[in-house]
């Protein structure tokens, strides 16, 4: 049973870098959208030549907490609608 356990220590350890967190690793979901929006704003030409890159990581920032307030209401105004029919 020794031998497993210490199989499994080993898969974790891998999986997690030597036990460091995963969303440390892969960074969280905010992190996430909003180097993908920052990606969107350098690949336009026009946003990249006129804009810092502090203006532009503070713009997606904005859009994506605009995205999540919008995704929310969007999603609670579903679920009343749902409740309304049954």
């Amino acid at each position: 049973m020794l031998g497993r356990d210490s199989e499994q220590y080993d898969i974790l350890q891998k999986f997690t870098c030597d036990g460091t967190p995963l969303p440390a690793i892969i960074g969280n979901k905010m992190e996430w959208g909003v180097v993908t929006l920052t990606a969107g704003m350098l690949a336009n030409q026009n946003l990249a030549a006129s804009m810092q890159a502090e203006e532009m990581v503070d713009a997606a920032i904005n859009y994506y907490n605009l995205i999540q307030e919008r995704l929310g209401y969007y999603q609670q105004n579903q679920t009343s609608s749902l409740e309304k029919l049954l």
